[in-house]
């Protein structure tokens, strides 16, 4: 029997192009029952042929039972997403990257209110390290300190932070910054699930990356042929995107105490579903 007090987060791993989606869309049901989470958060800013996000993908989870999205660098790769960063309808639980981009849409935190009425901080963080040398990143450790800040009033329950990086030793330099202070420090963007997930000294749940949600006989999703081009011939060839076939479901659980705002508990998971 489950604790009154204690809160179940379910995230999932970057969501990758249409057979990313399909998998959410037949598999996640089944996660849910197994799981039994509380919220369900993904990332998807590799959601619409693997650069960004649409409309119609994004309704495609919204039906299938995403409640909240996180994204990262590429969420903007999308013309036809772009809108959706500030549409009402859609930004009190669609946030990008705080610290790049500042001016264009979106907002890289926000307060989510669940069904049962829990006020989640949801912040979105990009590593400022071996990342796209064309972006303009600033201080993820400033940027995460001046948002906490920003919604003391706020009063959240549960704060939780996707760190979207590169590098493992930003991600847990990041993790260990935010110990005590957030619910979770969880990354994203390399795609490939690491075995570290724990809790912190402070009570602060963290995993290096969740993987993704998308081709599991790929590089990092995507077909290996068209990956596989690019690494040889060494040009920026286009990479190509499987939509049929077998799928991994990347991602972590982590039980919160409603009373603390920590973790108590954390499980990596990676299930798979033919579509």
């Amino acid at each position: 029997m489950r604790n009154n007090d204690m809160f179940r987060i379910l995230f999932l791993g970057d969501i990758v192009g249409k057979l990313g989606r399909n998998a959410i869309t037949k598999g996640l049901f089944d996660l849910k029952k197994k799981y039994e989470p509380d919220v369900t958060i993904a990332n998807v800013e590799n959601l619409s042929h693997g650069v960004g996000i649409s409309p119609s993908g994004m309704e495609e989870l919204d039906r299938a039972g995403i409640d909240a999205f996180t994204s990262g660098n590429h969420v903007w790769g999308n013309d036809s997403g772009v809108a959706l960063l500030d549409d009402p309808a859609w930004s009190h639980r669609l946030i990008r990257p705080a610290n790049m981009r500042r001016g264009e849409p979106g907002n890289g935190s926000t307060i989510y209110k669940t069904a049962g009425g829990v006020r989640i901080l949801l912040v979105n963080l990009s590593g400022q390290l071996a990342m796209p040398n064309d972006e303009a990143i600033e201080n993820p450790f400033h940027a995460l300190d001046t948002i906490l800040k920003a919604h003391e009033a706020d009063e959240p329950q549960i704060i939780f932070v996707d760190f979207h990086a590169e590098l493992t030793a930003e991600k847990e330099a990041l993790g260990h910054h935010a110990d005590g202070r957030v619910g979770a420090v969880v990354g994203t963007h390399t795609h490939v699930q690491t075995s570290d997930a724990k809790i912190l000294p402070g009570g602060t749940a963290y995993c290096t990356d969740i993987g993704r949600v998308g081709a599991a006989d790929s590089v990092l999703g995507f077909e290996k042929k068209s990956v596989l081009k690019r690494f040889l011939t060494g040009m920026k060839t286009p990479y190509d995107l499987e939509t049929s076939g077998k799928a991994e479901m990347d991602g972590i659980l982590i039980q919160m105490n409603l009373d603390t705002g920590m973790a108590e508990r954390v499980d990596l998971f990676r299930e798979f579903v033919v579509v």
